[in-house]
């Protein structure tokens, strides 16, 4: 076996291997309940049967060439699984949305049967972000540039409820006083809007 110091120390070089042994057999027992039975003894076997530097380097290089093609493989599977459950999710999603039109049309607000209950809610206004780049910088938090939704609800949230509050005030004038401090106070946010309407589905298995 070639190597870049000729005049490696002999004593060095076994503890060197020594040590080298030591440490993948430790890994490998730290690992013990995700190998199989084969698994461990081809380890075992492996690292038993080497004994110089050299030959312990070299199991150790094939071991990372295994390891590194077992992690590409799962890498795929991954991303296989990953999309797979989106599709399920999707597919709760759509089969939650049917459910919940049935009911509307029906008019049930609530039902029961041997597996679940479903109630109908009337939804929650919800923020629906159109243009990100339009957003004020106060929205986007500092350490990164992600959007803070959680801030940008509560405003868009609050200023929806003032925006109903005044808006059922019956005196013109005071309405008006009232819809022209709410745009002072909490501007309209270009960039996102509010949704409302329609139901939301609350199920509950048995």
């Amino acid at each position: 076996m070639r190597t870049d110091n000729p005049k490696l120390n002999p004593a060095k070089a076994i503890e060197a291997a020594r040590q080298l042994k030591e440490s993948i057999r430790a890994m490998l027992a730290s690992e013990a309940e995700e190998l199989t039975a084969d698994d461990q003894e081809v380890a075992r076997d492996t690292f038993d049967g080497a004994t110089t530097l050299d030959a312990e380097i070299r199991e150790a290089a094939l071991m990372v060439q295994r390891n590194k093609a077992f992690s590409a493989g799962c890498a795929v599977e991954i991303a296989n699984l990953q999309k797979r459950k989106q599709r399920f999710e999707a597919r709760i999603e759509s089969l939650r949305g049917f459910i919940a039109q049935a009911m509307t049309v029906a008019e049930w607000k609530k039902h029961e049967c041997d597996v679940a209950t479903f109630s109908l809610k009337d939804a929650q206004p919800r923020i629906i972000v159109d243009q990100e780049s339009e957003i004020p910088s106060q929205f986007f938090k500092r350490q990164d540039p992600t959007l803070d939704k959680a801030g940008l609800n509560k405003v868009m949230l609050e200023r929806h409820k003032a925006m109903n509050a005044a808006l059922s005030i019956a005196d013109d004038e005071e309405r008006a006083r009232r819809l022209d401090a709410i745009e002072q106070e909490l501007p309209e946010i270009p960039g996102a809007r509010i949704e409302t309407g329609g139901h939301t589905l609350t199920l509950r298995f048995v």
